[in-house]
């Protein structure tokens, strides 16, 4: 059972409205939860190199600190007056990646949630490195939370894969949901799950010249249709130790580029649910097959959601 009790909430004190935050208090409140709000922060003006570090340059520091500290307990005072319990911390760190998964490891959280910003079809969402590294590094289940308040109630969307690189058969679609399923039921919400398969790589492999299939008999589209058949079986497997019904299962053709923004935004989903797997020696993240595409193209928030094993993979 999963369980959400602490949650890290990173604010920016730079930015005029603080979503994540917001979102962070509206889960703290249907879940009981903590909530910590937390600023990474550093400014290389006020770092002297070796040996020019002087006093005034750490007095100077101290003063920078204490003016986002004073900022951050107003933030956790309107959030504690509706009576969430709240506590603060911040870091002088950099990057700012680091400091939060230095955070991160410190308080254990079961959730961060930390803002981020969508503008148009044309600009997409203006993700920063530093949630680029945050995606590949947090261990634990990163909210990228945009501007648009959820709907009342909202929808929800998981995005399944049975063929998750380096993940042990089906186990991450399992947490994809496990996740799905809790936020759906404390927020009153609805969670549908999608699949989107591209069976192009299929095709050229079981085809000759000019797409002609080198199995006699066999057409593009029985291949297809096979396949699509094969998929379904394994999903129906996954959904089998969940609540979701199969008619909330949409295992749909195309890229996944494709198909999951243009699903989300024609069901009007608020959060989207991805999964992560840390791959050892590289230390590379795979959120699904084209992730960073799709995070994109989207302009509903989305939970990245870690194998249990992620830390330890991110560490070999």
């Amino acid at each position: 059972m999963k369980r959400l009790d602490r949650i890290l909430a990173v604010l920016d004190p730079t930015a005029d409205s603080q979503p994540g935050l917001e979102k962070a208090a509206q889960l703290a409140q249907k879940f009981g939860a903590r909530v910590e709000l937390f600023v990474c922060d550093f400014d290389p003006a006020l770092t002297g190199r070796p040996f020019f570090d002087t006093d005034g340059l750490r007095r100077l520091r101290d003063d920078f600190i204490s003016e986002r500290t004073q900022w951050m307990e107003q933030k956790a005072r309107q959030i504690g007056d509706r009576g969430i319990a709240t506590e603060t911390h911040i870091h002088w760190d950099n990057p700012l990646y680091r400091g939060i998964v230095r955070r991160v490891e410190e308080s254990s959280p079961d959730l961060v949630v930390k803002d981020t910003h969508y503008h148009s079809a044309i600009r997409r969402t203006l993700l920063s490195n530093t949630d680029w590294n945050l995606i590949r590094t947090c261990p634990a289940p990163l909210l990228l939370a945009k501007a648009e308040p959820w709907s009342e109630p909202p929808r929800l969307l998981a995005a399944l894969d049975p063929g998750h690189a380096g993940d042990t058969p089906a186990s991450l679609d399992h947490q994809i949901l496990d996740y799905g399923e809790m936020l759906a039921k404390r927020l009153g919400g609805e969670l549908h799950a999608v699949h989107a398969f591209f069976p192009a790589a299929l095709l050229a492999a079981v085809t000759g010249m000019a797409g002609i299939p080198s199995v006699a008999g066999v057409s593009s589209a029985e291949i297809i249709d096979g396949e699509r058949k094969r998929i379904a079986r394994e999903l129906d497997e996954i959904l089998d130790a969940h609540e979701l019904s199969g008619d909330r299962m949409h295992l749909l053709q195309g890229a996944a580029v494709q198909v999951l923004p243009r699903l989300a935004s024609d069901m009007a989903v608020d959060i989207l649910v991805m999964g992560g797997v840390s791959r050892s020696r590289l230390k590379e993240l795979f959120i699904g097959s084209t992730a960073e595409h799709i995070i994109d193209r989207i302009a509903c928030d989305v939970l990245v959601v870690k194998t249990d094993d992620f830390a330890e993979k991110l560490s070999d």
